[in-house]
């Protein structure tokens, strides 16, 4: 498994590292919840309907335990949590739900583990290595 990686500039006067080059990822195409459960219907020998109905209920699930505040834990996968972005004010009694919250967002911690150095190693990211993107290389 690899991720494709290119050098792109940071062109950003005000920064610290401006002029300076980073590696970004290059997507290598997108695939679909579809095209997800079709292989994980040959892969399993379950019924297309068996995986479509458990995806869709899963989904459903996520949806109502997330509006009713709790955290979604999925193991080997992540956490999943909703938080709010507000406007910030000087005193608490000025503060008006629906003047001063901006927006609800949907927030995910992949599912990891501290590593030597107290680094976290996430699941997905586990035996991934980077390549230079085809065709690309400084």
């Amino acid at each position: 498994m690899a991720v494709h990686i290119k050098l792109i500039r940071n062109n950003i006067k005000s920064s610290s590292s401006y002029g300076k080059y980073f590696a970004k990822t290059v997507s290598q195409g997108e695939v679909t919840i579809r095209e997800i459960m079709e292989e994980a219907c040959r892969n399993s020998h379950l019924s297309e309907g068996s995986v479509i109905a458990v995806v869709t209920e899963l989904e459903d699930l996520l949806k109502e335990k997330l509006g009713e505040g709790q955290t979604v834990v999925l193991p080997g996968i992540g956490r999943f949590s909703l938080r709010v972005e507000s406007i910030g004010v000087d005193d608490p009694k000025e503060f008006n739900i629906r003047r001063h919250i901006t927006r609800i967002i949907c927030g995910f911690l992949p599912a990891g583990r501290r590593i030597a150095g107290g680094h976290i190693l996430y699941n997905f990211c586990e035996g991934v290595k980077a390549v230079w993107q085809k065709g690309f290389k400084p």
